[in-house]
């Protein structure tokens, strides 16, 4: 059997509860949400997703919970609902190129002035930096709440209350932390994004955002289109989820959010997150006893999630990677995970490094394994 450490990328399986849901509705009759009476079954499984994703994000009205087909359309639309012409926008230096992208385009066509804040090396920033940043005309701050590179948590509830202090609004992406650190989204920011596949633990082409109070009136719908209500107008419905909702959407995948979601409650992220550190810190004293590989990030389980990026002297990041699956049967991800920020903060561009990042489905034998394959290069 191969042994997955890909887990930033995508949980590999569904559990076997939220695979029965699934294969279930698959075998029955799939009808669209709101365009027909028998399509009510794929409106209440929205509306069960949305509680139970509302209940492990603490948001309040589970009808501002809003589905997409992932964390890069979420980014995307959240982004551009909210920026301004002229206006100033703020994020890190390890951001995902799901959110690098859209304001590197907004910046360029003249729309927003963007500033990157400088991480440290290993990934961390320092909370104050978000304060000398600020300017008249900042309307937005971006944050991952851990790089997808180097695992680092960094300090979003100290940032965003600097901004939201200075009148800025803030959006945070889950996509590495959603199902794995608690979280309440009303202690730090007005926007969360979050990505199914990974640590929620649904299918790909899932995930979504959450919108606060505060940004509901102020978020402009970035696309239009359908959606079974409202259809005398021309205009986008003006009530949630409508508003930012249109097409058809994704029922089996949401169901599979949705049954994996509430699995998760009631593991309790908190043992799911102390079980993570575990297998993290094992991975890293491990790698103190093998030549000539050297790890990236704070080397601090604490301060990261599951995710452990590596150089190895004399060796491509894409042939280590090769070697351990053909030889090993080890997935892993090398290159530039899409954060060529991340990279350049850490000194690995453009040649990226070989990550590892662990999941609910890890066990401690694969983790030596997977030492004893790197002493073995």
């Amino acid at each position: 059997m191969p042994i997955y450490a890909n887990y930033a990328a995508g949980s590999p399986a569904l559990s076997e509860a939220a695979a029965a849901e699934l294969y279930e509705y698959l075998g029955g009759l799939r009808l669209n949400a709101g365009r027909n009476f028998e399509g009510l079954e794929a409106g209440t499984i929205a509306l069960r997703a949305r509680a139970a994703v509302a209940r492990l994000f603490g948001v309040h009205n589970p009808l501002a919970v809003i589905f997409t087909s992932g964390a890069t359309l979420s980014l995307n639309m959240a982004i551009n609902g909210l920026v301004r012409p002229g206006c100033h926008v703020v994020a890190t230096s390890v951001e995902h190129n799901a959110a690098a992208r859209p304001l590197e385009g907004l910046r360029k066509n003249g729309v927003i002035e963007l500033d990157w804040l400088r991480c440290a090396p290993d990934g961390s920033l320092d909370g104050g930096d978000v304060r000398k940043a600020l300017k008249k005309n900042t309307r937005l701050l971006v944050m991952t709440h851990a790089s997808n590179v180097l695992g680092t948590i960094l300090p979003v509830k100290e940032c965003f209350n600097a901004a939201r202090e200075h009148g800025a609004f803030t959006i945070l992406d889950t996509a590495q932390t959603g199902g794995v650190l608690p979280l309440a989204m009303g202690e730090c920011c007005d926007i969360l994004v979050f990505a199914g596949h990974k640590g929620l633990g649904g299918l790909g082409g899932t995930g979504g955002f959450a919108l606060g109070d505060a940004v509901c009136g102020e978020m402009l719908p970035w696309i239009r289109g359908g959606t079974g209500s409202a259809s005398d107008s021309l205009d986008m419905p003006n009530f949630l989820p409508d508003r930012f909702e249109p097409g058809t959407q994704n029922a089996a995948g949401i169901l599979s959010l949705a049954a994996s979601v509430e699995e998760i409650l009631r593991l309790g992220v908190e043992k799911i997150r102390d079980r993570e550190k575990g297998h993290t810190a094992r991975f890293l004293a491990g790698l103190r006893g093998i030549k000539k590989v050297k790890p990236l990030g704070t080397l601090d389980p604490e301060r990261s999630v599951a995710v452990v990026s590596l150089t190895v002297e004399g060796y491509d990041a894409g042939e280590v990677s090769r070697l351990l699956f053909e030889r090993h049967g080890i997935i892993t991800r090398s290159g530039l995970h899409c954060s060529p920020l991340a990279h350049e903060t850490c000194g690995t561009f453009p040649g990226g490094t070989v990550r590892f990042s662990f999941g609910r489905g890890t066990q401690d034998a694969e983790v030596d394994a997977i030492l004893d394959a790197l002493s073995a290069l």
